[in-house]
């Protein structure tokens, strides 16, 4: 009985001392934290005078995070813990407590410790042009639901491109430029949100976004098979447009091919890489010409020049052979009529679009009839023809043959001097000389007697830049003044007046935008005296444009140059209607433009007019001109030179 009773004193004794042994967790840790928190936790102990210990295990790693021997009189331990990168390492995910005291232990609750950081973003769009800037904002909460105090870093790998900015409260908005020539596409922006201490990267987050590098047109290109076209043959082009990263595009485009005065001779849509063949006629002016193509805001144009083309037609019907210029310049060429085995040259003379024929005669009989001009071959076939002897001769002209030549010289000059002593009667009296003279086409005769004058139509003021086929070439001095600025309402007044004032009876004026060219052609002036007249109208004008600029505050920018060339012209309907041969209105036009404020005299013009004209040579943009120094008074020294004749024609009469 009394064994019984130790015993069981001994096991209420050991029964105590687990009791009095147990530990417990007064405070449990939070469910979750983020790298560089606090943790802070409480653990109580039934008895003191103990050692005890706690260490923070996690996904199987554990640290030692408290050490210490409690005194008779501590029943609880506070433990506070920064959870720094230093202090963790490696270790997170889920983790727990784990406390030791006197050989038994206890576990806190599971928590979290986390170094993720949510990131929520957006961009200001889904589709860029190349140059964009794309705006990329949005929030940053790290795993403890705390906001984010950081740096945010934003990279688009596909195009080596990324930049950097910073997160206040949790929150950023950051801009990221496209490059201008980055190709069209798809592509992803990565966007990392992270905390950093003492250089080492706590917690970050990562989230990526997909935008779109829309294709933009950048260039065109025009491509031609050739840039020297001759007449007869086609013009063939096409254009390619080229995006930011210069790969190509399939684009529509409009197309126009124009004339130097902007006459357009075709135009339409096509596809980029499309051919398009213009068939360019035979006759079609000799010059520069010019392709004009755009398409979603882009320009391009494109310079090709019409050759020259001297070409005649041959047609022969019932014994008459008719040449025709079909070409673009006067036709000159000798030309071979091979009449069976014999062979006769007639030299032909044709303006634009001008025919001649010919009537060819020879011995009764069939001949084979072959036609050359060195370039042109036209086997014209059998012909029945009658006559003396094989022979060409114009038709409608009676040309004499060599036995008969000093009749007809007898002939002309009888008739020459009917003429002279005719003019001399008529020279006392004051005339005009009609339209008819110059112009053998002209409609319209107006003959009429007013004391002794001889009226004609009336001489235009006005001139029209258009295709003439029947007209006369001649050199005709020209004016062009250039228009550099918007001028108000009473300057293009004043203009005008000048402009009429300084040129009537003198030129007849052709308006083109920008430009008026006043024209000195023989058909409006009644004399082939017409370059220094006309230079000293340019001048007179540049006088008159100055004179008004120093007066008036609305200012008149100016450039003028004078130029001559050939052209086919004619009266018409009171107007002057010309073609321009050559360049002749486009280099006038272009010295113009290099004029600022100055009279600027062509090559050509400065050549006819050396004798009366002292100008010195200037380059502007590179091309040689000219401007007036003086201009020699020829009509005084014709007087003082008549008069010298006057009087040795007298001194010879005493002797």
């Amino acid at each position: 009985m009394r064994m019984k009773l130790v015993l069981f004193a001994l096991a209420f004794m050991i029964l105590m001392s687990i009791v009095y042994a147990e530990t417990w967790f007064t405070i449990q840790p939070d469910k979750i934290y983020s790298i560089g928190d606090e943790l802070r936790t409480s653990i109580s102990v039934s008895e003191a005078s103990k050692e005890i210990n706690a260490k923070l295990v996690c996904d199987g790693q554990e640290k030692l995070m408290f050490l210490s021997y409690l005194g008779n009189d501590s029943r609880q331990i506070n433990i506070f813990q920064p959870l720094s990168k230093e202090f963790l390492g490696e270790m997170k995910g889920d983790c727990k407590i784990i406390a030791s005291y006197n050989g038994l232990s206890d576990e806190s609750e599971s928590f979290e410790i986390s170094d993720e950081v949510s990131v929520t973003a957006g961009t200001n769009n889904k589709e860029y042009n190349p140059g964009n800037s794309i705006s990329v904002s949005g929030s940053a909460q790290k795993a403890n639901s705390q906001p984010l105090n950081g740096f945010l870093e934003i990279k688009i790998d596909a195009l080596n491109l990324s930049t950097s900015g910073v997160v206040q409260s949790g929150n950023f908005n950051v801009n990221i430029t496209i490059p201008e020539k980055t190709n069209a596409g798809d592509y992803s922006i990565r966007i990392r949100a992270y905390e950093k201490k003492e250089e080492q990267i706590t917690n970050q987050g990562e989230i990526t976004a997909g935008i779109t590098v829309k294709q933009m047109p950048k260039s065109i290109e025009i491509a031609l098979k050739s840039q020297e076209i001759m007449p007869g043959d086609s013009l063939n082009f096409y254009s390619q447009f080229y995006d930011q990263s210069e790969n190509k595009i399939d684009e529509d485009y409009s197309f126009s091919i124009e004339d130097s005065n902007n006459g357009v001779l075709a135009k339409g849509l096509l596809k980029t890489g499309e051919s398009y063949s213009l068939p360019i006629e035979k006759n079609l002016t000799s010059g520069y010409y010019k392709i004009k193509v755009s398409a979603e805001g882009l320009y391009q144009e494109r310079e090709f020049f019409v050759k020259e083309n001297e070409e005649a037609e041959f047609l022969l019907v019932e014994g008459i052979l008719y040449i025709k210029n079909i070409g673009n310049v006067k036709y000159q060429k000798a030309v071979q009529i091979k009449i069976g085995d014999k062979v006769e040259i007639i030299n032909p003379i044709l303006e634009l679009g001008e025919e001649l024929k010919y009537q060819i005669s020879a011995p009764e009989g069939q001949y084979n009839i072959e036609v050359s001009d060195g370039e042109t071959s036209a086997p014209l076939g059998y012909v029945t023809l009658t006559g003396n002897s094989i022979n060409v001769r114009e038709s409608g002209k009676n040309y004499f043959s060599s036995n008969k030549a000093l009749a007809w010289i007898f002939l002309v000059f009888v008739l020459g001097m009917f003429v002279f002593l005719a003019a001399r009667k008529t020279l006392k009296k004051r005339f005009v000389l009609s339209d008819r003279f110059f112009d053998p086409y002209a409609k319209k005769r107006i003959n009429a007697k007013d004391k002794g004058m001889i009226v004609v139509a009336k001489t235009p003021k006005e001139a029209e830049h258009t295709l003439v086929l029947k007209g006369q070439k001649q050199d005709a001095p020209m004016v062009c003044l250039k228009i550099k600025n918007e001028i108000t309402k009473a300057a293009k007044l004043n203009l005008d007046n000048t402009i009429e004032r300084i040129f009537d009876n003198k030129g007849a004026v052709y308006k083109a935008p920008g430009f008026i060219i006043p024209i000195f052609s023989p058909l409006v002036t009644r004399t082939f005296k017409n370059h220094i007249p006309a230079i000293k109208a340019a001048l007179e004008l540049a006088k008159a444009l100055n004179e008004y600029n120093n007066k008036f505050k609305d200012k008149i920018e100016y450039g003028i140059s004078v130029h001559t060339g050939d052209i086919v012209n004619r009266v018409e309907e009171d107007k002057l209607k010309f073609t321009s041969l050559g360049n002749t209105i486009t280099f006038a036009k272009k010295l113009a433009d290099i004029s600022q404020k100055e009279v600027l005299l062509s090559k050509e013009i400065h050549e006819k007019t050396l004798s009366e004209v002292k100008a010195d040579r200037v380059t502007k943009q590179g091309f040689d001109v000219f401007t007036v120094n003086r201009i020699t008074d020829t009509a005084q020294n014709e007087k003082f030179i008549g008069e010298f004749l006057k009087r040795q024609a007298q001194n010879n009469k005493k002797f």
